[in-house]
């Protein structure tokens, strides 16, 4: 699903929440990501629509404009954090990224929809973690 679903709300936010909230994507939103569909639900109310429409169609089509070859050649140390239940940002997509970049350290994260508190708190850790194994590893 990944960037289909901004796509999507891209392009209905002039047909209003309620038919968005119809579409397939939105019902599986609702299920396996509801913190994905609340962040989709906020663009609905924001104005100027003509803005926020095109924001989001050109997200969803915009990659990052940076290779797997570029990733691999990469020599910084790279945190990347990943959840389960994010469906615009993929735990596979965390997996491969952190696969591509030279020593890259993976943590899986609870996902924020689930318990805000405990992903805040899982994510605070991680980077607290990470930046004092930097601080050490220079020391």
């Amino acid at each position: 699903m990944t960037m289909q679903a901004n796509a999507l709300a891209g392009r209905m936010l002039d047909q209003g929440l309620a038919a968005f909230e119809a579409t397939d994507i939105a019902r599986r939103l609702a299920v396996g990501a509801p913190d994905n569909l609340a962040s989709l639900r906020g663009f609905f109310g924001r104005v100027p629509q003509d803005v926020t429409a095109a924001l989001l169609t050109r997200i969803a089509a915009d990659g990052p404009g940076v290779t797997e070859a570029d990733l691999g050649r990469l020599r910084v140390p790279t945190l990347v954090l990943g959840s389960a239940e994010d469906y615009i940002h993929p735990m596979a997509y965390a997996e491969a990224l952190a696969g591509l970049i030279p020593g890259a350290r993976l943590i899986e994260v609870p996902p924020k929809g689930r318990d805000r508190a405990a992903h805040v708190a899982a994510c605070q850790n991680a980077i607290l973690e990470f930046v004092e194994g930097l601080t050490h590893a220079e020391a």
